[in-house]
């Protein structure tokens, strides 16, 4: 099958628990023409936590950019105030949404926190509880313990739902078919009020997911152990 888009969200560079080298080497295993970053790529502005693997991924990307596949670079909220800069560096395009159409099928890609309400009406509080995870990762240094709070965070909260109707419902005045999203750190690929509502997870925990478009408009959501 020939692959028109990979996407994938929320690697969060700088956590000691990002898949940094197995996202590098899932894409050594593809042939694409068009790369989406979905927000997140970094957990924060601390650059000194990036790794040699990290900063390894990241020349990958640049490369990639260089020999012709389109790479588009979204904004999360973690890496916000900075993505531009950083997506300059590396030297590819980037936005706070992106649309593009694949044999006919209207695709909309975006972070997806731009649909949680939690986070929007509370900013300062917001920046706070995701430095204490932050800290409490680097003390913690667990897979599970991530997947575990996102567990929590969606049971209690309810914000995956959440964003999810919200995105729909934004794709659909943006006439567009499907929607993908990251953020909540929740997969999902299913079908809303006759929209597809696509979310790529993460890659601080395992399995991990990306989400691949064909020439064809099929779409896959790939896991990777």
């Amino acid at each position: 099958m020939n692959l028109h888009t990979i996407i994938f969200s929320d690697v969060h560079l700088g956590s000691p628990i990002s898949r940094a080298y197995t996202l590098l080497e899932t894409l050594r295993k593809h042939r694409f023409k068009q790369l989406i970053i979905a927000g997140d790529m970094f957990e924060d502005f601390r650059f000194r936590n990036l790794t040699s693997t990290h900063w390894e991924l990241l020349e990958h990307i640049g490369k990639l950019s260089r020999r012709g596949v389109r790479v588009v670079w979204l904004a999360g909220n973690h890496d916000f105030r900075f993505y531009h800069f950083m997506a300059r560096m590396i030297g590819i395009p980037h936005y706070r949404e992106y649309s593009w159409e694949v044999s006919g099928t209207r695709f909309l890609a975006m972070h997806g926190h731009q649909f949680d309400s939690f986070l929007l009406e509370n900013r300062v509080l917001g920046n706070v509880l995701a430095r204490l995870y932050a800290s409490f990762q680097r003390i913690i240094s667990s897979h599970a313990f991530d997947l575990l709070t996102s567990r929590v965070s969606d049971k209690w909260m309810r914000f995956s739902e959440q964003v999810s109707l919200r995105a729909v419902r934004y794709a659909k005045k943006k006439k567009c078919d499907v929607v993908i999203c990251g953020h909540t750190h929740i997969v999902k690929n299913e079908e809303i009020n006759g929209i597809k509502y696509c979310n790529t997870g993460c890659w601080t925990t395992s399995p991990s997911h990306l989400l691949t478009v064909s020439d064809t408009a099929e779409i896959k959501m790939e896991t990777v152990p």
